[in-house]
């Protein structure tokens, strides 16, 4: 819809015309006569809108710092939205880094009058739960789907696609190469290291759909040089590695005279790809077994075998168990640094007197129970729509791209796709552990089969193995984390541990947490925030 539409529709209909909307949007509409706002962001959350309502008055951006900087508001920093940081490594939705400023989750509205400030949703997916469904039939929605998913970005001359090599990227290249005006341009990233370069499928794809392929491979000197370019250009910490490789990615296309970029974003979330959906169903099946086998046999036996029995196959069946007996979402952060480590052993203790510990678990749990369906798959599918799309991904290549001067567009979260994947049947969708096993199906012949069947990689960052390679970027680090002592949020013990642990652990493991407090410090120093 075109403004004057929008404003036609509202006038007509109110806030119900938002159900009709499809795309990435934030919109604002304001009547100054009757003193009311609405303000709203698509379904999938690939825009965002942040605001404050103190003082009865409204003030919104798509900027939370700019919402918290605005004359008469002066937001300082939230340590609860700090934690929030620390434990999920991005802060959700509604929160922000500032007291007093929100934003709006995915799908959601907020309407404003001089007497109240009302979130509701306006937008629930209509999803099939149960059943068998006919998959050669949604196999051909699918496909005609992606196709007019595709159609729909107006791919032009100056178009190409982001391509990891990954099952969704391969896609899209695919699509964009049968149905653009030219051959399709893809842009790639390597890093150096076999465990987390796909180059190779990439180059698989380019040569399967005759596209015309760039690459790049990122080194530990270019974090040095870009970490503060990334911490300047979000509006709040954001410590997801994987921006560095999106924004060379992004760059590397504006290099190559393209500035409109199609990405994958959302496949895994939609069609069940996430390695944590057949863990959890392990899980599911412990739960279901008889509770006197669990309680009256298993658990017992464990519990009778000495601690100093260190055996692999005791310490696996105990952590099983344990986790076991958590329940989701909970059990979704038992590999959290914060939760593994406590956090008390992490923050300084003033940091830690003026926030709730508990509040990151309460917040999951609330995505959680606001699921639409009951079905283990489809709760865990609509909690990454939220946390790990909304929050996570699509701030990271939406704010990369941006930096580089690209604009995005995510022909997977088209409102076809996302309506024929919640027509597929869990049990379809995922039979067992089997990821993504309807769209491998319904890819095949489509897709290279090296494709289909190769191990997912993702699109992570080696930084921690850097970090030991790299002079410049330890100095970097280093630097980085001195500064973060004297601000009384990590104890500086602590950091001292994590650096030590790094150097003669697992550098993968600790690097991750480096990262996540670098990338604070960061933040904090080029918006010019002192604590």
């Amino acid at each position: 819809m075109l403004a004057d539409q929008i404003l036609s529709a509202y006038r007509q209909e109110g806030a119900r015309f938002l159900e009709r909307l499809h795309g990435g949007f934030a919109l604002a509409v304001v009547d100054a006569k009757a003193n009311s706002a609405l303000l709203a962001i698509d379904r999938m959350g690939i825009e965002r809108l942040a605001y404050s309502t103190g003082g009865g008055r409204l003030v919104f951006s798509t900027s939370a710092e700019a919402v918290a900087r605005a004359p008469g508001i002066s937001a300082r920093l939230s340590p609860q939205a700090l934690y929030s940081y620390l434990f999920f490594h991005k802060i959700p939705a509604p929160e922000t880094a500032f007291e007093g400023v929100s934003k709006l989750p995915a799908g959601t509205a907020l309407e404003f009058t001089a007497h109240e400030a009302r979130v509701f949703r306006y937008w629930q997916p209509q999803i099939v739960d149960s059943g068998h469904g006919d998959a050669q039939y949604l196999a051909r929605k699918l496909g005609a789907s992606l196709r007019a998913a595709v159609r729909a970005t107006q791919p032009g001359a100056h178009s190409g696609a982001f391509l990891s090599g990954g099952l969704d990227s391969s896609t899209v290249a695919g699509v964009l190469a049968e149905v653009g005006p030219s051959a399709a341009q893809t842009f790639s990233i390597g890093f150096g290291y076999p465990d987390y370069d796909e180059l190779p499928y990439a180059r698989i794809a380019n040569q399967r759909f005759g596209c015309k392929g760039h690459e790049y491979t990122v080194h530990g000197s270019d974090i040095a040089k870009t970490l503060p370019l990334i911490a300047r250009a979000y509006d709040e910490p954001f410590g997801n590695s994987s921006a560095l490789p999106a924004y060379y990615c992004a760059r590397l296309a504006k290099e190559a005279g393209v500035d409109h970029l199609l990405a994958g974003d959302g496949g895994d979330e939609l069609f069940a790809g996430n390695p944590q959906y057949a863990e959890q169903q392990v899980f599911e099946w412990y739960s279901r077994a008889p509770l006197f086998v669990r309680q009256g046999l298993l658990e017992p036996l464990l519990a009778a075998i000495p601690r100093s029995v260190n055996a692999w196959l005791v310490r696996k069946a105990r952590g099983y168990v344990e986790k076991a007996n958590i329940p989701l979402p909970a059990r979704l952060e038992m590999w959290n640094f914060v939760h593994v480590l406590g956090p008390a052993d992490i923050l300084h203790p003033d940091f830690l007197a003026s926030i709730d510990p508990r509040a990151p678990i309460a917040h999951m749990q609330a995505v959680w129970e606001s699921a639409p369906g009951h079905s283990t798959l489809r709760r865990m599918l609509w909690y990454d729509w939220r946390f790990t799309l909304a929050d996570n991904d699509l701030r990271k290549v939406e704010t990369m791209a941006r930096l580089a001067g690209v604009s995005v567009s995510y022909p997977m979260l088209h409102p076809d796709v996302v309506e024929l994947s919640c027509a597929v049947p869990p049990g379809l969708m995922m039979p067992g552990r089997k990821l993504r096993h309807f769209y491998k199906q319904a890819m095949t012949g489509f897709l290279p089969d090296d494709i289909i069947h190769k191990k997912k990689h993702g699109f992570g960052l080696p930084f921690g193995l850097w970090l030991n390679e790299s002079a410049e970027l330890r100095d970097l680090v280093l630097g980085s984390l001195t500064a973060l002592r004297s601000r009384r949020i990590v104890r500086p013990e602590f950091i001292d541990r994590l650096v030590a642990l790094h150097g003669a652990e697992d550098a993968r493991y600790y690097g991750v947490f480096i990262w996540v407090l670098v990338m604070l410090e960061q933040w904090l120093q080029e918006h010019g925030i002192a604590l």
